[in-house]
C-alpha cells in the first residue's frame, strides 16, 4: 500500500506542479528531488529509531507524517510554493520508512517461514516483492492516464506553454496526489498494527531455529511440530 502510494504520488506530480500550482515545467523535478533527498536522509534516522522501537512503532512515526503531508497537498492552493516545499520534506520523512520497514520486516517473515515448513525460501519472498513493486507502479500509471483521459486533460504543445485545464482534470489530480494516497497509507497503517511478528517474538523465532538446528546436527528430536 505505502509503494503504491508512492507510485501514485510520483505519477501525478508532473500535472500537480505545473497544472494546479502554476509552476513552470521545470519544477517539478525539483519538488520530487526535495521528497528523495529527504527520504533519503533520513533513512540513517528512521534506522536507529528502528533499533530501539522496533520496526512497527518507526513505520507508525513515519505513516503519519507522511499522512499528514500526503493529505495536505489535496488543499494546497497555487501560489503556496514554499507550503509545497515543506511538505515535500515531511512526506520524504514518511517516504523514508516506506523505504526502509517492509524491506527490513521481509528477513523476519522468511524467518517465521523456515520455522513452520523447514525451508529457506527468501528468492521466493524476495522476487514477490519486487514483482508487487512493479504491479503498483503499472496500476498508478494506468489508472492516472484514464483518469485524466475520462476527465478531459488537455495536452500541452510541444515546447509551448502549459494548456488550460477542465475543472474536472484538476480534480482528478488533487485526488490522485490527495485522498487516494492517503486512504492507501491508511490501510497500510491497519496492516502494519495486525502484523503479528514483533521484536520480542522475532528473538522466539531465531531461538527455535537456532534449537531446531543444534538438534539436527546431534540427531536429536526438536520438539518443534512440522
Amino acid at each position: 500500500c505505502s509503494w503504491m502510494a508512492l507510485q501514485f504520488t510520483a505519477t501525478v506530480i508532473p500535472y500537480f506542479v505545473v497544472s494546479w500550482m502554476g509552476m513552470p515545467e521545470a519544477a517539478w523535478p525539483t519538488v520530487a528531488l526535495t521528497v528523495q533527498s529527504t527520504a533519503m536522509v533520513t533513512l540513517f534516522v528512521w534506522t536507529k529509531v528502528s533499533e530501539r522501537w522496533g520496526k512497527r512503532a518507526v513505520y507508525f512515526m513515519g505513516m503519519g507524517l507522511w499522512v499528514v503531508a500526503q493529505g495536505g497537498l489535496f488543499f494546497m492552493q497555487p501560489g503556496q510554493v514554499g507550503l509545497l516545499y515543506g511538505l515535500a520534506i515531511v512526506a520524504g520523512c514518511g517516504v523514508s520508512t516506506g523505504y526502509l520497514v517492509p524491506w527490513s520486516m521481509l528477513p523476519d517473515v522468511v524467518d517465521l517461514d523456515e520455522l513452520n515448513t523447514g525451508l529457506r525460501r527468501e528468492g521466493v519472498f524476495y522476487s514477490f516483492m519486487v514483482l508487487l513493486q512493479k504491479i503498483t507502479l503499472a496500476i498508478a500509471l494506468a489508472a492516472l492516464g484514464q483518469g485524466l483521459s475520462l476527465a478531459g486533460f488537455v495536452q500541452s504543445e510541444a515546447g509551448g506553454a502549459a494548456a488550460v485545464q477542465p475543472e474536472s482534470a484538476l480534480l482528478v489530480i488533487r485526488l490522485v496526489i490527495g485522498p487516494i494516497p492517503t486512504v492507501l497509507l491508511a490501510i497500510g497503517l491497519v496492516l502494519a498494527y495486525l502484523y503479528p511478528i514483533s521484536r520480542e517474538i522475532h528473538s522466539e523465532i531465531l531461538l527455535k531455529l537456532r534449537e531446531r538446528k543444534r538438534a539436527q546436527e546431534q540427531n536429536l528430536p526438536t520438539g518443534i511440530p512440522d
